[in-house]
């Protein structure tokens, strides 16, 4: 059965390894409630993990451009930054 937990805030890292590690990628989730923060989970592969961003209509829940953009304005990186990098890796494979 599924855990489920209520919390204040959720943190979710996605960590690119450098060559020299036991795996390619680790994946991080944080959690705090009221004046507790901890890392509950620390997950370790060698797959890009993937992501989903999907909305829950009541009825149907399908993929939505829109929670993608709201769970990216709270990132803790520059936007316009990622934007900049995925412009220039799409201009590279051109």
């Amino acid at each position: 059965m599924t855990k489920v937990l209520t919390v204040d805030d959720l943190e979710i890292e996605f960590e690119k390894q450098n060559s020299e590690h036991s795996c390619n990628w680790c994946v991080y989730i944080r959690l705090r409630k009221k004046d507790k923060e901890q890392t509950v989970l620390m997950i370790r592969t060698d797959n890009k993990p993937y992501t989903r961003f999907t909305f829950n209509s009541g009825n149907i829940v399908n993929r939505s451009n829109k929670t993608l953009s709201d769970i990216l304005s709270n990132t803790m990186n520059n936007v316009e930054e990622l934007r900049e990098i995925k412009k220039n890796l799409n201009d590279e494979k051109n």
